[in-house]
């Protein structure tokens, strides 16, 4: 396999298994909000935008204010079933820790969100930098925040990938030039979905270095 200098990762469905919690919270959201129960899997579009996005999407005149009904009810649902790393991610991340590569974040949480989850998991010690919704004015399938990414680490397109697990973050990485690998273990609808790497495994990730 190629060998890559930044490896860029998602976060939910990719580092994180938060499938359930992201849905269900969401669900409780919209009951609270207009009184209206959606199955679960109506709300898998969900995964790999901007919360913002999402709630606009779903017809809500202010996005935001009902962004934060859905984290309150994220917080709510993470503590009552937990989110745990995939298995064999910390594993994999403890030994890029000790390679060249540089690794990096690009996510559609908002920069609070991230900094919750990540600092409660003791995950940032891992990355170098990290890209969130609250960094550009457009997210993912954008290549803003790849191009962010870039900018900011003086990383070139050729020496970057980005490992994430839905169609938006191909999208996004393939929009701003660099190769984009597709992380099977947390995608939900793998089929149709383009990616210059498709991953079976976590510790598939260890082949780019």
């Amino acid at each position: 396999m190629k060998q890559y200098k930044h490896l860029v990762f998602d976060i939910d469905g990719t580092i994180l298994d938060t499938a359930d919690v992201n849905m269900l919270s969401l669900q409780r959201a919209l009951v609270e909000l207009r009184g209206e129960r959606k199955e679960l899997e109506e709300l898998t579009f969900s995964f790999g935008i901007p919360g913002t996005s999402t709630m606009a999407i779903l017809g809500f005149p202010d996005p935001q204010a009902a962004l934060n009904v859905w984290i309150r009810h994220y917080v709510d649902c993470s503590e009552e079933l937990g989110i745990r790393l995939f298995p064999g991610m910390e594993e994999v991340l403890e030994r890029l820790r000790k390679t060249q590569v540089s690794l990096g974040i690009i996510t559609s949480k908002q920069k609070d969100e991230y900094d919750r989850d990540f600092e409660k998991r003791d995950l940032k010690k891992y990355f170098h930098c990290a890209i969130t919704s609250s960094d550009t004015q457009r997210g993912k399938p954008y290549p803003d925040p790849m191009l962010e990414y870039m900018k900011r680490t003086g990383a070139l397109p050729e020496e970057t990938l980005y490992i994430g697990d839905s169609v938006y973050d191909m999208d996004s990485a393939r929009a701003a030039g660099t190769d984009h690998a597709l992380a099977l273990w947390g995608c939900l609808n793998p089929e149709g979905i383009e990616a210059t790497w498709r991953l079976a495994r976590v510790e598939d990730i260890l082949k780019f270095v």
